[in-house]
């Protein structure tokens, strides 16, 4: 656990420290996930956020999320399809519709007290042109996270750290990987099906004009059914 710590600690120095000038910002976010079992391997899931920044003093975001999985391989793989619909403040200072589709592959093995997870994702967003102007439609991204979970027997505390790399795939001027997000979280179990999440999460900016350095706190529900 203390290496994963130091390698986390050292890839966020990196993107940070590479870059002299940037600004610093602070918000917050709350949701709620549902998770339901459609038998056999398949599953379906749902997703509501709201999302707070410009220290905690601007609505963000407003994401709603569907998505469609199915697992294998005795239940070390996931294999997903989402879509959401987005309602997010732009850069223009007003708020516009946007459309997401999502391909993701995870992988997770567990050692002991330990589960290992490694999640490949393709995201495609969609903007409405009718709003303004945009240079790349589709933007699409590859994300690569890993997470570490840890558990200790008949616990109701759950505890996990993650990083993940965002890869801006189709912009020939500003292509490449521009973010890296570590999360920090702890689950608490209220009953067998659901849970309250207690989150802390970084957003660096990399290799961009203006950088910006986003730290969130955050609260989810979450159920399983």
């Amino acid at each position: 656990m203390k290496r994963l710590l130091l390698i986390v600690f050292l890839l966020v120095s990196v993107g940070v420290y590479a870059q002299s000038e940037r600004t610093t910002d602070f918000g917050g976010i709350v949701s709620a996930e549902g998770e339901v079992a459609l038998g056999g391997p398949w599953g379906l899931s749902v997703e509501e956020e709201l999302r707070f920044d410009h220290d905690f003093t601007q609505f963000d975001r407003w994401l709603n999320s569907v998505g469609v999985d199915y697992t294998c391989l005795h239940n070390r793989m996931n294999i997903g399809i989402t879509g959401d619909y987005i309602r997010r403040h732009n850069d223009r200072g007003y708020y516009e519709n946007r459309g997401r589709l999502g391909l993701q592959v995870t992988y997770t093995e567990e050692y002991r007290r330990f589960k290992f997870q490694v999640r490949s994702k393709a995201i495609s967003t969609f903007f409405d042109e009718r709003t303004g102007e945009h240079r790349v439609n589709p933007r699409i991204y590859w994300r690569n996270r890993f997470k570490v979970t840890y558990q200790r027997p008949n616990s109701r505390f759950r505890y996990a750290l993650s990083t993940e790399l965002f890869w801006l795939t189709n912009d020939p001027k500003n292509g490449g990987v521009d973010n890296l997000r570590t999360v920090l979280s702890v689950d608490y179990r209220l009953s067998r099906r659901h849970y309250l999440s207690a989150f802390a999460r970084m957003d660096n900016d990399l290799w961009v004009k203006e950088p910006v350095d986003r730290f969130y706190i955050g609260l989810t529900f979450k159920a399983k059914y």
